[in-house]
């Protein structure tokens, strides 16, 4: 089967807590709240891209707890599972994020089988049988060996280390997945943190590796890079915004919907935009995705397609 994308990263519950408070230690404290979200960078990505008509094969590891309403959610959008594999005594990666009134948060995080993927086997379906591969969270040391097979495959490569960038990678390992990437992706602390892995002093000096770099700058649009000058993407304006968690697995699953079409960068980023405004307008990351016809309408505001 083939595919236009290979999306690698996590597949994760999430489970948001409201309380009056945060607890201090040593006491405990009232659940005012709790609701379950399907979650995960790459879990995000794959069920909104395939919901807006991209063909799309997921790849990460769960524990054998993965609830089947999350693999039938997936199911129906057309996701293909074969990468989807369950680890036999693991916990599915799992995030409880605890917020109170005042917009105050604390997160506990179970990276579950992904804390350990460098020593899992290479999903390679979603490398042979896709045209793009999409490496977001997860181990460095995984993504190398990813990518040095997509390579040796001629696949176009898309990094997007996310938050991760902060914590996981050394210099010299996010300068070898760079160099290997056509597409770059980040927020504005994202790319000054790799403008800093990567020794260069202008997000335009990480084109020296990669051919694309996409900026997102929330509520103030978005900027692409390439090697033919600067695209500036205006925002497009959600009917509210009730959670941004969520909006750049969103932009990223627009941006692929135009790759797939073959539309140029601008139209990219602009349909890229449209569907982050529809998930930033309810809690949780898959709460409200929208289909290719709702994403038109509101891209139409900005181009022609």
């Amino acid at each position: 089967m083939k595919n236009f994308l290979g999306a690698f990263g996590h597949v994760a519950m999430d489970y948001i807590v409201s309380l009056r408070r945060l607890p201090t230690p040593n006491t405990s404290i009232e659940i005012l709240d709790r609701q379950r979200y399907f979650g995960g960078t790459a879990g995000n990505l794959a069920r909104a891209a395939g919901r807006l008509g991209v063909k799309v094969s997921l790849a990460s590891f769960v524990g054998a707890d993965f609830p089947p309403d999350y693999r039938q959610a997936l199911a129906k959008e057309g996701v293909d599972t074969s990468d989807l594999r369950t680890i036999p005594r693991a916990n599915t990666p799992t995030a409880w994020v605890f917020s109170d009134p005042k917009g105050n948060q604390m997160a506990v995080v179970d990276q579950g089988p992904m804390k350990d993927a460098g020593r899992l086997p290479l999903l390679r379906h979603s490398v042979q049988d896709v045209d793009l591969v999409h490496l977001g969270t997860g181990r460095p040391e995984y993504y190398l060996r990813i990518a040095k097979l997509a390579s040796a495959l001629r696949k176009t490569i898309a990094f997007d280390p996310s938050q991760e960038i902060h914590y996981v990678y050394t210099p010299r390992l996010f300068r070898e997945l760079l160099r290997r990437s056509t597409y770059f992706f980040g927020n504005e602390a994202e790319i000054v943190r790799a403008r800093r892995l990567a020794r260069v002093t202008s997000t335009e000096g990480l084109l020296r590796a990669a051919e694309v770099v996409v900026v997102t700058l929330g509520s103030r649009g978005s900027v692409i890079y390439s090697r033919d000058g600067r695209i500036r993407i205006p925002r497009v304006r959600p009917r509210k915004v009730v959670d941004v968690t969520g909006a750049g697995d969103a932009y990223r699953a627009g941006f692929y919907a135009g790759l797939s079409r073959g539309l140029d960068l601008r139209r990219c980023g602009i349909l890229a935009s449209a569907v982050a405004s529809f998930v930033v307008e309810k809690k949780g990351t898959q709460s409200n995705l929208p289909t290719w016809s709702q994403v038109l309408g509101r891209a139409r505001h900005h181009a022609t397609f």
